[in-house]
């Protein structure tokens, strides 16, 4: 049976020796799993296409005696010239693909989140903000599910409960939550979003990336182990 859809690329891990098993988030919106097979000739050409948030047109294959289809080939719908060769947006592409891959479940479908994943993508392209990544996180919740409360009382302080994700004037007895300060940058960059009117020292990015990542592990069973954060503290700490 042969298949075409526009997809965003995320992921792609060794299988044979001139195999990979790579990630798209399709544009149905859900996470597939595809074998692409060959890295010479042609075949190498379009590997090279398969790089972090990349959005293509994927043409696949599957036999029915297979349980996973193979990609015949591989077209870049979208220019991604600087996602792909400045150092600093390739690093938080990495970052984000990998994000994306292990918070999907490979059964579940949600048009609006390619959509969403899409347009994002166009506007870092576009033009980097070092807290764009921060907001791409936040708001890619409301597509896991995991989407946290801005109910902010201004003239109170507030904690922010990780564990529940809600802000709370009581502070929490546990130990997941965020002291006054964080807690009104978090909601802060919630509601600022893509207007990236939002000014952070490099300490106070540091501690909402680590602390949103805190709350994502807390909520999805998948997200541990990231390879690419790593290079991301190498480059932003």
């Amino acid at each position: 049976m042969e298949a075409s859809q526009k997809a965003i690329f995320l992921w792609k891990v060794r299988f044979r020796e001139s195999s990979f098993m790579v990630k798209f988030l399709s544009e149905r919106g859900a996470l597939e799993t595809f074998v692409f097979q060959g890295s010479k000739g042609l075949k190498k050409g379009q590997l090279a296409q398969l790089f972090p948030l990349n959005e293509v047109e994927v043409e696949t294959y599957k036999s029915p005696k297979s349980s996973l289809a193979s990609i015949r080939n591989v077209k870049t719908l979208k220019t991604r010239t600087n996602i792909r060769g400045k150092m600093e947006q390739t690093a938080v592409a990495f970052f984000l693909a990998e994000i994306i891959a292990k918070s999907l479940k490979e059964n579940d479908a949600q048009k609006s989140l390619f959509d969403f994943v899409s347009s994002s993508i166009d506007l870092f392209e576009e033009r980097y903000q070092p807290n764009f990544y921060l907001v791409f996180l936040l708001k890619l919740t409301r597509y896991l599910g995991i989407e946290p409360s801005n109910h902010f009382l201004e003239n109170r302080r507030s904690f922010f409960d990780l564990n529940e994700g809600q802000f709370t004037i009581l502070r929490p007895v546990h130990l997941n939550y965020l002291e006054v300060h964080e807690s009104k940058l978090l909601r802060n960059l919630m509601a600022d979003g893509y207007n990236f009117e939002i000014q952070l020292s490099k300490t106070d990015r540091n501690i909402l990336r680590d602390s949103i990542l805190k709350y994502y592990s807390l909520h999805l069973e998948g997200v541990a182990g990231l390879k690419s954060l790593s290079v991301l503290q190498e480059l932003f700490d």
